[in-house]
């Protein structure tokens, strides 16, 4: 699913979404794609989606079938299965009609969703599994304060809108509007946001937002080193990671958007997601705390 995601945006950025035409799920109406780089990245890209596609119901069928009664891993598989189909939707959408940035940019972020789901299911079997093969069952963990737990929800909410609005900006081409200065925009605090300068101006205010509600959360949850190391951890991934994505922002630019730039923005933004999708579900109540009678997996 990582794959997907990289993948999807090096589609994107190598301008190869019609690499195989207006065919889907053929390509130029063959089997075969054509040998040329657009041919090759759009037609990877088909290819590893639909390895994925079958991967991802097989999974959501296993973890039904044999960890169906924790209601997380319900929700995570529905998740993962939903969003894995949807945004192969959008991407033949994509191709067979001329569509908008916004529903462009929106095929990023339910790729993140699904990717989100897929990382969140294999962390919540990990930690089933692990639970059913202990031989006296953990105390359950202390739950974290509604303020912290809120914390986390809405900083979770906000990381995919910034994420939402950092791909409206590659589908609109407009990266390079606030000029090759950096944090300023054309070298001013304020621009004048004539045109679509609002556009990455916008998206370099959220990204600082983004940065103080990291340390924010880490300073809040530091105090449970002790009693939640797992969230604690959680929180200092998010801080170091959203603070590589800002100096990737720096790299970006002053790369003049160079493609190797792009992807490791976008590499880092994905990792990001994984951390905060990480800390949402560690903030979670535990539903189970009372019942430690899963079976035991073979």
């Amino acid at each position: 699913m990582f794959a997907v995601v990289i993948v999807g945006f090096l589609v994107t950025e190598t301008g190869s979404a019609q690499g195989c035409g207006r065919h889907w799920p053929l390509c130029d109406g063959q089997f075969t794609p054509p040998f040329d780089l657009h041919g090759v990245v759009e037609y990877g890209h088909r290819f590893i989606s639909g390895v994925v596609g079958i991967l991802v119901l097989w999974l959501a069928v296993w973890a039904w079938r044999r960890w169906g009664r924790r209601i997380e891993v319900r929700v995570l598989a529905a998740l993962m299965l939903v969003f894995t189909f949807v945004q192969a939707a959008l991407g033949a959408a994509a191709v067979l009609f001329p569509t908008s940035p916004e529903v462009l940019a929106s095929h990023f972020g339910i790729s993140l969703i699904a990717f989100g789901g897929t990382f969140g299911l294999d962390l919540r079997l990990h930690q089933a599994a692990a639970a059913g093969r202990a031989i006296l069952p953990a105390a359950p963990p202390q739950t974290l304060s509604a303020g912290l737990r809120w914390l986390v929800y809405l900083g979770a909410v906000y990381i995919f809108l910034l994420v939402y609005l950092g791909a409206y900006v590659s589908h609109t081409g407009t990266g390079m509007l606030c000029g090759t200065s950096w944090p300023l925009c054309l070298g001013q605090i304020v621009p004048s946001l004539t045109g679509s300068v609002w556009i990455p101006f916008l998206h370099r205010v959220a990204a600082f937002v983004a940065v103080a509600w990291a340390i924010w959360l880490y300073v809040a949850l530091r105090p449970l080193a002790w009693s939640r190391p797992d969230v604690v951890r959680g929180a200092a991934a998010t801080l170091a990671l959203i603070l590589l994505q800002a100096l990737s922002g720096w790299y970006l630019v002053a790369s003049g958007l160079a493609l190797g730039a792009i992807m490791l923005h976008v590499t880092l933004m994905t990792l990001l997601f994984a951390a905060v999708t990480y800390l949402v579900l560690q903030a979670l109540p535990d539903p189970h705390r009372h019942d430690r009678t899963d079976p035991a997996p073979p």
